[in-house]
């Protein structure tokens, strides 16, 4: 997609050591406090699903979360179970999840062919197959799995890795039913999202099951032929939990004013600014971006009858827009009269 990205957020990093807390289980306090320090390198799960390299600056054992300084100089506190730091030496035979060496027959530690760090078979989500140890064989945990798998605009779709991910994706990391909701079900208390269990933000490029009303992040599915656009809820997406298998995702029909909130919505939140004008910004990016935007029935609509309907949609639809003219501005500007995505579509069920 066209259009400035937000730059909250550094280049991405790929994990040489993470360590996977699965959310929503409570630890005991002197093995928590002991994970995290001032000046700890960390990686932190962002809402976007991805992992960015960080230095720990403020442990709040309170609140349970850590002020970390990215690579951009940017700061933020992050919560407990979306940090991940680096193996500490002398900890190699210790599960990084139970922090027990305690093995069985059926239930031994096995290592993470990547980060080195070791889980025991049935503490790793999902749990690890019996010959996962076995000389030549080559296992790689569900953080590090992510961790390269993942990518904006959609995990990999080919490869060991992307049949790697899969295969992870059928368990979630935490309970699903244990999670706190608001009415809406748009965000929960617990800020756990996705596959990755990872925070999140509903309105920036993730969909939500019709079926689980889970939200997973653009950057963890491997169904999208095209990247999403911030507040673009127009899909009946299935989660790979619900479908047993591979995700699915249908596009839903778009109307010329859905297409015109869409694109404003998208617009003010990569250029952090209110008023577009029509010809220059809106109407260009439409047009740039005309197969990305998945439009259906519209999709053979010429170019030259493109400028019409918009500005059709933009004029009329006073409830929804304001122009420049309205404020005593350039006419040719529009904006939303409430910075919110389109309306959630009427239809949620699979096609």
């Amino acid at each position: 997609m066209e259009g400035r990205e937000p730059s909250t957020r550094p280049s991405r990093t790929t994990p040489a050591s993470p360590r996977v807390t699965p959310a929503l289980v409570k630890r005991p306090r002197f093995q928590t406090l002991a994970r995290f320090w001032e000046g700890q390198d960390v990686l932190a799960r962002w809402t976007d699903g991805l992992l960015y390299l960080g230095i720990v600056k403020k442990v709040d054992s309170a609140q349970e979360t850590c002020l970390v300084r990215f690579e951009d100089n940017s700061q933020f506190s992050v919560l407990w179970k979306d940090i991940f730091p680096p193996a500490v030496p002398g900890k190699e035979q210790l599960c990084c999840v139970c922090n027990s060496q305690t093995c069985t027959p059926d239930n031994k530690l096995v290592h993470c062919g990547k980060c080195k760090h070791a889980y025991h078979q049935e503490c790793h989500v999902p749990s690890v197959p019996c010959d996962t140890d076995c000389p030549g064989n080559s296992w790689m945990c569900r953080q590090c799995v992510f961790a390269v798998a993942t990518k904006r605009g959609g995990a990999l779709k080919k490869g060991p890795y992307a049949h790697a991910m899969l295969h992870m994706k059928l368990s979630l990391p935490y309970q699903l039913k244990s999670l706190e909701w608001d009415q809406l079900h748009l965000t929960n208390k617990q800020q756990c999202y996705c596959y990755c269990g990872g925070p999140g933000e509903w309105n920036m490029k993730m969909l939500q099951c019709c079926r689980c009303l889970q939200w997973f992040h653009e950057a963890c599915t491997q169904c999208l032929s095209k990247p999403l656009l911030y507040g673009d809820r127009f899909y009946v997406f299935e989660c790979s939990v619900c479908t047993r298998g591979p995700e699915n995702a249908w596009r839903l029909p778009l109307a010329w004013v859905d297409v015109s909130h869409l694109v404003l919505y998208h617009l003010s939140i990569c250029c952090k600014k209110k008023y577009f004008d029509f010809e220059r910004e809106i109407l260009s990016f439409v047009n740039e971006n005309w197969d990305s935007l998945l439009l259906g029935e519209l999709t053979d609509t010429p170019r030259s009858e493109r400028y019409s309907h918009l500005l059709h949609a933009l004029t009329a639809q006073k409830d929804r827009f304001i122009s420049g003219k309205e404020i005593k501005k350039k006419k040719c500007l529009f904006g939303l009269q409430t910075r919110v995505p389109p309306p959630a579509p009427q239809s949620t069920e699979s096609q």
